[in-house]
C-alpha cells in the first residue's frame, strides 16, 4: 500500500438537521482514493441531541473525525469558521450535509487542479441532484432587486426575464470547466492561503451570502473562482432560500435571505464587478 503524504486538505461537513445524510456523505469521502491524508471535521447547528448521536453512532468506524456540536445555532459563516486555529494543509473543503462523493477520485482530481493552478482561491465540482438534474451552483454577483423581483410575479416579465435568468446563470455549459463570479458553497475548495487571509467566512453574514462575499474576495485580492466540471458530487437537490414573496411573511429564512442580500448589496455599494476588473488588469 502507497504511504500517504502529510495532510494536504481539511474538510469540514456542516449539519443542520440532516444527521442520516450526514453519515453516508462522511463515509463517501472516506472511501476516496487519495495520495495525501485529511481531516474532518462536522459542525453541528441542529441544537438536538439526537442530531449528535446519529451522527457518532453512526461514524464509530472513524475515530479521527473531530466533532464540533454546538449549543445553538451560531449560522452559517460563524458555524464554519469555528474551525479556526484547527485547519491542516493547503486546502479547506467545505461540505454542505447532503453532498454524497460517488466518484472514487474526486479529492484527488480537485487538489491536483488547485495544485496546478495557485491562481485558483476557489473551486467548485458538478452537482447532481437525486433526481439526475445538474444543480446550478453557479451564479452572477447579485442585484438586490433582481433578488426581491425574482421571488415575485414581475419575474416573467420580458425585461425582466433575460436579467433573471443571467443572475441564475440558466445559460452555462455546466460540462465546461470555466471562471465564474461565484459558487454556492455546498462543495467548495478553499486555498488555504486564501482561506486565512480573509479570515473564514464573513461573520456579518449570518445564513446566507458569505460564499458571495468570499468569492468576491477572490476576484478583489487577484484568484480565480473556477466551476470544475471534471468531476462531481451528488446532491439532494433541496435549497433553502427556495420560495416566492408571500413566504417572507411565513418563513425566516427567506427574511433572512434578503437581509444577507441586503448586507452584501451595502457592503459592495461602491465596487464594480471585481472579475471584471480581474480580467481588465490582465489585459
Amino acid at each position: 500500500m502507497k504511504e500517504k503524504n502529510e495532510a494536504k486538505l481539511t474538510i469540514l461537513v456542516s449539519n443542520y438537521s440532516k444527521a442520516k445524510r450526514v453519515v453516508k456523505n462522511v463515509k463517501s469521502i472516506f472511501r476516496q482514493n487519495t495520495d495525501f491524508d485529511f481531516k474532518v471535521f462536522i459542525t453541528d447547528m441542529s441544537c438536538d441531541k439526537n442530531q449528535a448521536d446519529i451522527m457518532r453512532n453512526g461514524l464509530q468506524e472513524f475515530p479521527d473525525i473531530e466533532f464540533i456540536i454546538n449549543k445553538k445555532n451560531l449560522g452559517y459563516s460563524k458555524g464554519h469558521n469555528v474551525i479556526k486555529g484547527k485547519e491542516k494543509g493547503n486546502y479547506i473543503l467545505v461540505v454542505n450535509p447532503d453532498i454524497i462523493f460517488e466518484e472514487k477520485d474526486t479529492l484527488q482530481k480537485m487538489t491536483d487542479y488547485m495544485n496546478s493552478h495557485p491562481d485558483i482561491a476557489i473551486l467548485g465540482p458538478k452537482q447532481i441532484n437525486d433526481d439526475g438534474k445538474i444543480a446550478m451552483t453557479v451564479r452572477a454577483f447579485p442585484k438586490l432587486y433582481i433578488q426581491i423581483l425574482r421571488r415575485t410575479f414581475l419575474r416573467n416579465l420580458p425585461i425582466l426575464k433575460n436579467k433573471i435568468a443571467y443572475d441564475e446563470m440558466s445559460h452555462l455549459n455546466y460540462a465546461k470547466t470555466q471562471d465564474v463570479d461565484w459558487l454556492q458553497s455546498s462543495c467548495v475548495m478553499i486555498r488555504r492561503d486564501f482561506w486565512d487571509k480573509v479570515s473564514g467566512y464573513d461573520e456579518r453574514f449570518f445564513l446566507f451570502m458569505s460564499d458571495t462575499q468570499m468569492c468576491h474576495k477572490a476576484w478583489e485580492n487577484g484568484f480565480r473562482v473556477v466551476y470544475y466540471a471534471q468531476t462531481s458530487v451528488r446532491a439532494d437537490g433541496k435549497r433553502l432560500s427556495a420560495g416566492g414573496i408571500f413566504d417572507f411573511f411565513r418563513k425566516k429564512v427567506i427574511r433572512q435571505h434578503l437581509i444577507d442580500a441586503f448586507k452584501y448589496t451595502l457592503l459592495n455599494l461602491k465596487e464594480s464587478n471585481p472579475r471584471e476588473k480581474y480580467y481588465k488588469n490582465k489585459k
